[in-house]
C-alpha cells in the first residue's frame, strides 16, 4: 500500500491538498514595536492572504461584525482588514483594505487627513459598511500598518490600551 502525501507544493511554493491550497492562521499581539507585525504582512504580499488588526480597549467590548441580515452592528471596536490580490494573467494586482467603523460616512476631508500622505484610492465611504481603499502593489507594509493602525484609532469609540491584535490568514 502506498503513502499519500498531506500536501504538495506549487510552483510558487505554496502548499496544497487534494487540489485546494492550504491556508496558516496566527494571531499575535504588538504595541510600540511592530517589527512582526510588518513582517506578517510582508508574508502576505502578492495575494499570499489577509489580516485583521483590532486595537485593545480597557472596556470588554466586541470587535465589530455583521449581523444575520448583512448590516453591520450598532457597537464594538473598529476594525481594519488588509487582503491581498494574486496576479491575474502575469498582472500584479491592488490589495483593499477595508475599515469597518460605526461613524457613518467619514467625507473626502476626513479620510484625506486619516491617510497623511499614503496613495490609496477611495472605493467605497458607506454609511454602514465602512471605508474601503485600494492600495497600489508596491506599498511598503510599514505604511499599510501605519494607516491601519492610525485609522482604527481614530475611529475607535473606546479608550484604547495601547495594544494591538493582528490577525493573520496566509494562503
Amino acid at each position: 500500500m502506498g503513502h499519500w502525501p498531506i500536501a504538495n507544493f506549487n510552483a510558487n511554493g505554496l502548499a496544497f491538498a487534494k487540489g485546494k491550497s492550504v491556508s496558516t492562521r496566527s494571531q499575535f499581539q504588538f504595541s510600540f514595536d511592530r517589527t512582526e507585525a510588518v513582517g506578517a504582512i510582508e508574508s502576505i504580499s502578492s495575494g499570499r492572504g489577509w489580516c485583521n488588526v483590532v486595537p485593545g480597549v480597557i472596556d470588554d467590548v466586541e470587535e465589530l461584525k455583521v449581523n444575520s441580515f448583512g448590516l453591520w452592528m450598532n457597537h464594538g471596536v473598529t476594525v481594519a482588514s488588509f487582503v491581498t490580490s494574486p496576479p491575474r494573467h502575469g498582472e500584479v494586482q491592488p490589495s483593499s483594505l477595508g475599515l469597518l467603523h460605526t461613524r457613518g460616512r467619514l467625507g473626502r476631508e476626513r479620510i484625506t487627513s486619516l491617510l497623511g500622505s499614503a496613495p490609496f484610492t477611495v472605493r467605497q465611504d458607506h454609511s454602514q459598511r465602512g471605508l474601503l481603499l485600494e492600495v497600489p502593489a508596491a506599498t511598503r507594509a510599514t505604511l499599510v500598518l501605519e494607516v491601519m493602525c492610525t485609522m482604527t484609532a481614530s475611529l475607535c469609540d473606546y479608550e484604547l490600551t495601547g495594544n494591538w491584535r493582528l490577525d493573520v490568514t496566509a494562503r
